[in-house]
C-alpha cells in the first residue's frame, strides 16, 4: 500500500478548530479534531454518508475531498490534494473580534474610541462585550480555592466590564 493513500501513515496534529462541512445538500458546523496534511478527523451534529464528496472550510481556506468513514457523530475526510497544516491551525481572527480588540485597547490607554467604531453594530458589541465579562466573572467567582493571581484577573475584567459600560452611557449607546 501506498504511505500517501494512507492518512494514518501522515503526522497529524490533535486539535480543536471551528470548521463548515459543505456539500452539494447543505453546510453544516464542526470541530476538527484532528489534521494532516493528507486528511481531518471532524466531529459535528451532523455528518454525511461514506463516499460524500465534501469541502472543509475554515476562514479562507478550504479543503475538498471525500468522507472515508463515519460514525458517533465523527467522520474522517481524505482530501483530494494535500493541504498546508500549519495554515489551518493558525487563529483565525474575525472583524467582529479586531473591533472589540480595537475598542479594549482605546479604553486601556483613556483614548477615544475611533468614530467608525461608534455605528450601531459597536454599540451592540460593547454591550454584548460587557455581558459577556459579567456573566464569566460570575462563573469564575464561584471557583474552589480560588488563587490570589485569580482573584486580581477578575477584578480587572470587571473593571474592563465597567468601563465598557461607562462609555456605551457616555456616548448614548
Amino acid at each position: 500500500m501506498d504511505p500517501d493513500s494512507n492518512n494514518r501513515s501522515q503526522t497529524r496534529s490533535n486539535v480543536f478548530l471551528s470548521a463548515t462541512l459543505a456539500t452539494e445538500q447543505a453546510s453544516n458546523p464542526v470541530r476538527i479534531r484532528n489534521l494532516s496534511c493528507r486528511g481531518a478527523l471532524i466531529e459535528g451534529p451532523i455528518i454525511p454518508g461514506v463516499g460524500a464528496k465534501v469541502r472543509l472550510l475554515r476562514g479562507r481556506l478550504s479543503a475538498r475531498g471525500v468522507l472515508a468513514w463515519q460514525g458517533n457523530s465523527q467522520g474522517g475526510i481524505n482530501f483530494d490534494r494535500p493541504i498546508e497544516v500549519s495554515l489551518w491551525v493558525q487563529r483565525v481572527a474575525h472583524t467582529g473580534q479586531q473591533r472589540v480588540d480595537t475598542v479594549v485597547d482605546a479604553i486601556r490607554r483613556s483614548d477615544v474610541i475611533p468614530d467608525d467604531l461608534q455605528d450601531a453594530r459597536a454599540r451592540e458589541t460593547l454591550t454584548t462585550i460587557s455581558a459577556a465579562l459579567d456573566e464569566v466573572c460570575e462563573r469564575l467567582s464561584g471557583t474552589a480555592n480560588m488563587s490570589v493571581e485569580l482573584a486580581e484577573n477578575l477584578l480587572r475584567l470587571d473593571a474592563i466590564s465597567q468601563s465598557l459600560r461607562e462609555v456605551a452611557r457616555s456616548r448614548n449607546l
